[in-house]
């Protein structure tokens, strides 16, 4: 039973990791694109 939930934990860490680079790559290519006329504040 521990084990289970050892590779549960385990799998939700990489799994969370791999969204949190991808969310990083992904705003960093937004940002390499946007110029000032883009932006709404």
């Amino acid at each position: 039973m521990g084990s289970l939930m050892l590779c549960l934990y385990i799998t939700f860490l990489i799994f969370t990791v791999v969204i949190i680079i991808y969310l990083i790559i992904k705003r960093i290519q937004n940002k390499g694109k946007e110029d000032f006329e883009q932006r709404d504040n």
